[in-house]
């Protein structure tokens, strides 16, 4: 807006050299029309003012420092800020972090590793990559485990006469190959150690390493299996074996390549809400628990009578103390009825053989706790567990990182779609045609992108240069989608309020004085 003009008043006669009232009503005039010049151009100023405010808090929301301005700016860096925050800038005199305390959820870990300073990249390497890798080295060591059972399994047929082909295979090889396996987690484990040192076992951020302590232990039980074992006995297949099923626990660090590759999403989120939903699955267990307690210490009681009846039939008496003579058959019984879904078999024979007055007890087990309390527990553990997967900070990241990156996607192909010289930027008339299309404006309502004013949209993607490049286009429609958040709200109203009591305080200012002092003070303030 331009600077405002005052009117030019002059006599009744049109004359300059008018004198009298006349003279004082129009130099008086002019003196207000002053005054309403300068609180105009002071609005104007404090309006462009708090302008400012606002693009400088949008630029720190949105802006990344890596995005160049360039026509062939990538989505790729947008879409991860998304869901990451800027790093931030540790002064040199800060002090050190202190752990986080026992308990700390996964977003507090993240967050407090991204304010630390960044991690050598050995350190790094060690943290991250090498996980992969050691994973998939136990995926492979898990395959030749599988091929040694089955074919000791070929070889057990053999002996026993069911099948008549010998084996064709050594068992040396599949000592050589467990000697190597061995060789690579001990130097894992080494390099671990020397590398991480303290934080080997107990991590800052993560607390007490359980999985490193855990992969060291599983290292000593191979030594052992592999040179200790063979020196104390006499042959390795004898007290060898647990040690070997006990070596099947080393299947749980694949979970780590679960950890840090992507491409297992869906399994990550899924073991996630499992552990998440371990509350609730042990108390549903707790109150099933009571219900078979309670049914079978009464249906125990109640054949015991019927087993001690010596005129009864031996068959029918052997039959029923099989299954509830004692309380602990009779639990596993019950155990039986209310999850294998095979309780005719265990009822059947009571009712048929002792007496048929044991359907009504059993019936209304089945009916209470079989259908009614396994479906209630179902229902609530399953609402548990997506309750707990929702509100896990890391499932709910990346599934705005993944949101984010599909909305680019989007954008991408809209902006090129708009392009129609495919130079990499949109020129005023390119971007208005191509927004003023009907196609176009109902894409963008799908993306929840609703724009009222077609015009002033150009204005404000453009950094003044003209054009359009894909990093503004998609920043500003980025800026602009959804709904009003609240901290725009909060701010809006913040700098309203400030605005207005300095306004206040211009009026207050202005109308206090007579119209010779106010345009003293007018003429001082300019």
């Amino acid at each position: 807006m331009g600077r405002c003009q005052p009117l030019v008043f002059s006599g009744r006669h049109g004359s300059s050299q008018a004198s009298g009232p006349d003279a004082m009503a129009s130099k008086e005039a002019e003196l207000w029309e002053q005054q309403r010049c300068w609180i105009q151009e002071t609005l104007d100023r404090k309006f462009r003012e708090q302008e400012k405010v606002f693009l400088e808090l949008v630029n720190k929301l949105v802006q990344e420092e890596d995005i160049e301005e360039v026509h062939s700016a990538s989505f790729t860096t947008l879409a991860e800020w998304q869901v990451q925050k800027p790093p931030s800038i540790q002064p040199k005199d800060a002090a050190p972090k202190k752990p986080l305390p026992r308990g700390a959820t996964g977003l507090a870990k993240s967050l407090m590793s991204e304010i630390s300073h960044p991690e050598p990249p050995v350190i790094a390497f060690v943290k991250g990559p090498l996980d992969v890798y050691m994973g998939i080295v136990v995926c492979i060591h898990l395959a030749f485990m599988i091929a040694m059972a089955q074919l000791t399994g070929d070889t057990l047929d053999n002996d026993l006469g069911i099948t008549s082909e010998a084996p064709t295979w050594s068992p040396e090889i599949f000592d050589i190959v467990e000697v190597v396996f061995f060789c690579i987690y001990v130097v894992d484990v080494l390099v671990r150690v020397v590398i991480l040192r303290t934080e080997w076992a107990y991590d800052h951020f993560e607390g007490l390493m359980f999985m490193n302590l855990f992969d060291a232990i599983l290292v000593l039980v191979s030594a052992a299996e592999l040179f200790i074992l063979p020196v104390l006995s006499d042959g390795r297949e004898g007290t060898s074996r647990s040690i070997r099923v006990i070596k099947l626990i080393r299947i749980t660090r694949t979970l780590r390549v679960v950890k840090t590759v992507g491409i297992f999403r869906q399994l990550r989120v899924l073991v996630r809400s499992c552990v998440a939903s371990v509350g609730a699955l042990g108390w549903s267990m707790v109150l099933l628990l009571l219900l078979k307690l309670g049914f079978a210490l009464a249906i125990c009681q109640a054949l015991q009578g019927y087993i001690a009846d010596q005129s009864a039939d031996l068959e029918t008496r052997l039959e029923m103390n099989r299954f509830y003579g004692s309380f602990v058959k009779a639990l596993y019984t019950m155990f039986e009825v209310t999850h294998s879904g095979s309780w005719p078999l265990r009822v059947r024979p009571v009712v048929e053989k002792v007496s048929p007055w044991y359907a009504l007890l059993f019936l209304s087990y089945i009916t209470l706790v079989v259908f009614a309390v396994i479906r209630i527990v179902t229902a609530l553990f399953l609402k548990e567990t997506l309750a707990s997967a929702a509100n896990d900070a890391d499932i709910a990241i990346e599934g705005q990182g993944r949101e984010a990156k599909s909305f680019q996607r989007k954008l991408e192909e809209l902006f090129r779609a708009a392009d129609e010289d495919g130079n990499g930027a949109l020129s005023a008339d390119e971007f208005l045609e191509a927004m003023n299309l009907p196609s176009v404006q109902q894409y963008l309502n799908y993306l929840d992108i609703r724009v009222q004013d077609i015009g002033p949209l150009f204005d404000i993607l453009d950094d003044g240069d003209g054009l359009i490049t894909i990093a503004e286009f998609s920043k500003g429609l980025m800026q602009i989608k959804g709904q009003a958040r609240a901290l725009d709200m909060v701010v809006l109203h913040h700098e309203n309020a400030k605005l207005l009591k300095e306004v206040q305080a211009v009026r207050r200012e202005v109308s206090g004085r007579k119209p010779q002092a106010r345009f003293t003070c007018i003429q001082t303030t300019i």
